[in-house]
């Protein structure tokens, strides 16, 4: 990795006299690695922001139709906050949007704590990128939380509008173990309990396993690929888990954090006996814990309330290793709520010329749209019925 001071990235100076603010572009993750993670190690910033997280969704492929800019934002030449970004040219519109956005539950400014732009600040901050990219129509920040550990979102200060799922975050610690007794009701305890009983009963010792080396990887990989694509069956849903870019992000990533303390993505399994029957993927930063996909088996031990029993588990490990917040990522499922509160998350997008005015008109009510659909149960219930129709259909040949 090249020493900061060795890197000589295309400087752009700020516009305007007034703007304090000066913008450092970088065509490659790996030019400015060094700058983004120093700046990671102070930042505000989701799991989502993290430099190996990126770095491996682009290496799996994630990103291959955009082109990379990374922007340094800076005060007095010291970088005080960055934003990476994808750029896709598409019917003559050039769209600009975080990177690993699609593959994400949150997008967030990596920025020192206190940096608050005005609006008119990031927008001599886009104009500035967009002069150094040769010319973007639309910004398109999707899924802003409002604030996050304590801080407030720098970039709620642009138009915006919900989202159309919410996000599910709570925070979890300092807690003592069994997690369970001192943050569940009663009756909701005694029934992870029972059915933890009963499960270990029926199908051997219950236990959670942190995955750590290639040959269980490769097994609870599988049947975690396996249970998904069951349920997502019944869904209506292709398992998009088995495909590019996850198949091999997961492999690698996990890979790589085996023996560190705060790996960037970790896979912990859920045993009865020698059978496989939960999994969870989470991305870590140095205090949260955001579940990214679950699985639970289909078969007979179905019934003894595995996920209730698996995250039970994944909480007692986590804050037992000093975890403090922590969510289950954007989607409305009952099962979230017994963990974790509902907030409401929002999209921007930012037209920077006339192009981009009349796109983002269309993608503001496209997204208004979805919001609609799956926050009216009747919607989302007709909406999910006509996808499992589709799905049988298409998979009858």
């Amino acid at each position: 990795m090249s020493d900061v001071s060795e890197i000589q990235p295309r400087s752009v100076s700020p516009a305007l006299a007034a703007a304090p603010l000066g913008v450092e572009i970088f065509d490659t993750l790996q030019g400015a690695e060094a700058i983004w993670r120093s700046l990671e190690e102070r930042a505000v910033a989701t799991p989502y922001q993290r430099f190996d997280w990126i770095n491996a969704l682009l290496a799996a492929g994630a990103e291959k139709n955009s082109r990379v800019l990374v922007a340094v934002i800076t005060r007095n030449e010291r970088p005080v906050a960055l934003l990476p970004l994808g750029l896709r040219k598409h019917r003559g519109l050039t769209e600009a949007h975080m990177l690993g956005a699609e593959q994400s539950n949150a997008d967030w400014l990596i920025a020192e704590p206190g940096f608050s732009p005005s609006k008119a600040e990031l927008h001599r901050i886009f104009a500035l990128v967009s002069q150094a990219a040769g010319g973007i129509d639309l910004l398109s920040l999707s899924n802003l939380p409002q604030t996050w550990q304590g801080h407030d979102n720098p970039l709620l200060v642009l138009d915006h509008a919900p989202a159309p799922s919410n996000l599910y975050t709570a925070v979890i610690g300092p807690t003592p173990v069994p997690y369970i007794d001192h943050r569940l009701s009663t009756k909701r305890r005694s029934n992870i309990n029972r059915g933890r009983r009963r499960l270990a009963e029926q199908h051997g010792e219950v236990r959670m396993v942190h995955v750590r080396d290639d040959q269980m990887l490769a097994q609870v990989h599988q049947a975690f690929l396996d249970q998904r694509g069951a349920r997502f069956a019944e869904m209506g849903i292709s398992n998009m888990f088995a495909q590019a870019p996850f198949y091999q992000l997961f492999r690698d990533l996990t890979r790589a954090g085996f023996g560190s303390e705060r790996p960037t993505l970790c896979l912990h399994a859920l045993y009865a006996g020698d059978e496989i029957v939960a999994t969870s993927w989470g991305l870590q930063s140095s205090t949260h814990y955001s579940q990214y996909i679950n699985s639970t088996t289909s078969g007979a031990a179905a019934r003894y309330s595995l996920m209730g029993i698996l995250i039970s588990e994944l909480m007692d490990a986590l804050t037992v290793q000093g975890i403090t917040t922590f969510d289950m990522g954007l989607g409305d499922f009952d099962y979230k709520t017994e963990w974790t509160k509902s907030e409401p998350v929002f999209n921007s997008v930012l037209p920077l010329t006339l192009k981009g005015r009349i796109a983002a008109r269309a993608r503001t009510q496209l997204s208004a749209g979805k919001r609609l659909i799956k926050q009216t149960p009747a919607l989302w219930q007709t909406a999910q019925h006509i996808r499992r129709a589709l799905f049988k259909l298409r998979n009858r040949h």
